[in-house]
């Protein structure tokens, strides 16, 4: 059996309904991420739903509803992205509270939407 970590990625409604549906895509996460972010340009989750509520509710749309998206990962191909740097598990900084996040790089999108399974929270 293989063993599944689960990660959380808040954002506004319009993304979370986008990757639900059609998987991480690097177009239209270029096209929204356009402030400076901690670990570069790429896809932020957290060990902990509160702390993706968190940044749910700073999101740039998220005036229009926000909410979190679940991902399941087998902890193997999380170690693989890991290994080959197309991932980094870092503490967050900047926040009034401690926590991790795993930052996905774009060019792991494919690999994630392949092995990955995305769901409401």
């Amino acid at each position: 059996m293989k063993e599944i970590l689960k990660l959380y990625h808040g954002t506004d409604v319009d993304s979370a309904l986008d990757i639900l549906n059609n998987g991480l895509d690097t177009e239209k996460l270029l096209l929204l991420q356009t402030q400076p972010v901690q670990l570069g340009t790429g896809w932020y989750s957290a060990f902990d739903a509160d702390v993706a509520w968190f940044f749910a509710s700073i999101a740039p749309h998220a005036i229009l509803g926000y909410t979190v998206i679940e991902m399941s990962l087998p902890i193997a191909k999380l170690e693989h992205l890991l290994a080959i740097k197309l991932a980094r598990q870092n503490r967050i900084a900047n926040v009034p509270f401690i926590a991790e996040q795993v930052w996905f790089a774009v060019n792991s999108f494919d690999f994630l939407n392949e092995h990955a399974e995305f769901r409401p929270y």
